[in-house]
């Protein structure tokens, strides 16, 4: 192996890879806490359900525009709660801090998992800075919801699991193990503890060591899962009655995962979702040594030397990914954002390839990877000028020239410094991230507001309100209006409960997509157009009565 000259900065982070990871994810993150409005349909909707949980005291059955809200479990708003009282955030800071802090607990969790699995501080920091340096989990990073805190538990649950089955002797960190996945089945549901069990099982029949299932420590572990469920579903019933729990045990749980009634997606998504979120990264396939993979020879030797204790870290990585891959697969629901747990993982084994370790020599040709790194840079900044041609909306994308200057800059290091090693093309990716969000926080993503956000909408049908009008809504995504119209509105899907409001009162107020406004037949005469706006990529009509 050639040797390959460290930079300074390398070595200074490489002492302490958590704070060095944690310190670029505050730098990527400072000028984020209140940088934008809140965007559909999530972050909104998260939004109304936080504010419900807080002002009408529904802590734990959680609420959306005024009705019981069984998608999602309550340990996520409960963060954003303590974050609101510990901190001086207030009013969307609160959402975005939650995102910011629920990101570093990620980014230290995976760092962890990959020292835990036996990686040395070089490669951890790698891990991280590998993460750090994706689109995807950046973009996640900075929008407001549960999945990151999610992941987290998940990690830990994984990192508890696979010291339990090393050290035997002591049983504490099955019981751990269990806790965690509780904790993240509360904050997103029952993927927090499929998850870390099914790479266990898998880990365990990998290993020839099956018969470790039926440990007693695993039964207590059992017993802990259960007492953290069964005390969340005992107080959901108290408050809410048994319809709640038995609608998220059935349409939420059950329907989702055999007959999706929402995001369902054919079995081959995730072939293609997933190496675009990975981005860019996946380029690391043009690095990987090719002929070895599609040996026969190396896949016999892999299979000769899976019992061998020195492998344990890495084979619980790839199970862990391949494991969960299949599982996403096999759902009937298949949403991008399941596959976040999947990053930390496939992070440490890209570390891996890229330095070695433990005196293995790296199985990734960083030169070939910078250079396809680099010309990926360099096109997306020819690409990006064209983004306001191809967006049919009449909206302008401030600081493009700053985003565009920065990515074609980087793409031009990595090719300068291909010849130079592992360090410094990786350093380099990681000082583009920080430089590359500074524009597209602070002017880019704003611009994008009239576009991704209900507020314009939202806080028109507030000062409406607030002068006597009914608020209703017409199919729409429930909840999408509530947080920026201060109140609950009144949704329906029935053009005959519209117009019976509308006969019985002198002033409402109504939002609907224009489709639907268009398709009403016989409308009821008095109603004035007073907004339009798209979201997202559909028109929104306010109409007044």
């Amino acid at each position: 192996m050639r040797y390959e000259k460290r930079p300074f900065i390398w070595d200074i982070m490489e002492t302490n890879p958590w704070l060095s990871v944690l310190f670029i994810l505050f730098l990527q993150s400072i000028f984020t806490m209140d940088y934008r409005s809140l965007w559909f349909s999530d972050e909104v909707r998260y939004a109304d359900v936080y504010t419900q949980m807080k002002d009408a005291g529904h802590w734990l059955v959680m609420y959306l525009n005024g009705v019981a809200y069984p998608d999602k479990p309550p340990v996520y708003f409960w963060f954003m709660a303590l974050v609101d009282t510990l901190t001086p955030a207030d009013g969307n800071a609160v959402f975005f801090l939650s995102s910011a802090l629920s990101a570093a607990f990620f980014l230290f969790s995976t760092v962890c998992l990959a020292r835990t699995l036996g990686c040395g501080r070089k490669t951890a920091l790698a891990t991280g800075l590998v993460l750090l340096s994706n689109v995807f989990f950046i973009g996640i990073a900075h929008y407001s919801r549960m999945d990151l805190l999610f992941g987290g538990f998940i990690l830990w649950a994984n990192i508890c699991m696979f010291k339990g089955f090393q050290k035997r002797e002591s049983g504490k960190y099955f019981l751990w193990a269990f806790g965690f996945m509780g904790i993240a089945t509360l904050t997103k549901g029952p993927l927090g503890l499929i998850f870390p069990l099914l790479t266990a099982a898998c880990f365990l029949i990998w290993k020839g060591q099956a018969g470790l299932l039926r440990d007693k420590a695993l039964l207590k572990g059992l017993g802990v899962l259960l007492a953290i469920l069964l005390a969340w579903v005992v107080g959901a019933i108290i408050v809410d009655g048994t319809a709640f729990i038995h609608n998220i045990f059935y349409k939420q749980i059950y329907q989702r995962a055999v007959s999706s009634f929402h995001h369902e997606e054919p079995f081959q998504y995730y072939l293609i979702a997933f190496p675009l979120a990975w981005l860019p990264w996946t380029l690391a396939i043009f690095a990987a040594p090719v002929k070895k993979i599609f040996s026969i020879e190396h896949w016999v030797k892999v299979t000769a030397e899976r019992k061998d204790t020195e492998n344990a870290g890495r084979d619980w990585a790839w199970i862990m990914f391949i494991s969960g891959f299949v599982l996403l697969t096999c759902l009937s629901i298949k949403v991008l954002i399941y596959i976040l747990p999947l990053f930390a993982p496939l992070a440490m084994l890209t570390a891996r390839g890229l330095f070695g370790e433990g005196g293995e020599e790296p199985v990734l040709n960083s030169k070939k990877l910078w250079t396809a790194i680099g010309g990926f840079y360099l096109l997306l900044a020819v690409a990006a000028p064209f983004a306001e041609v191809f967006i049919p909306f009449d909206i302008t994308l401030n600081g493009l020239g700053f985003t565009v200057l920065i990515m074609g800059l980087a793409g031009l290091a990595l090719l300068k410094f291909k010849e130079s090693g592992a360090y410094k093309g990786l350093l380099v990716m990681t000082a583009a991230m920080v430089l590359w969000l500074q524009p597209l926080a602070l002017l880019t993503l704003p611009s994008l507001d009239p576009l991704m956000s209900p507020r314009q909408t939202g806080e028109m049908m507030k000062e409406y309100i607030a002068e006597g009008s009914y608020p209703m809504a017409h199919k729409i995504y429930s909840g999408i209006f509530s947080y920026y119209a201060g109140t609950n509105i009144h949704e329906t899907s029935d053009y005959a409960d519209i117009e019976k409001a509308l006969a019985e009162k002198d002033n409402v107020i109504l939002v609907m997509q224009k489709k639907y406004y268009d398709r009403w037949e016989n409308r009821p005469e008095g109603l004035t157009i007073v907004n339009e706006q798209f979201i997202s990529d559909r028109p929104y009509l306010l109409l007044k009565k």
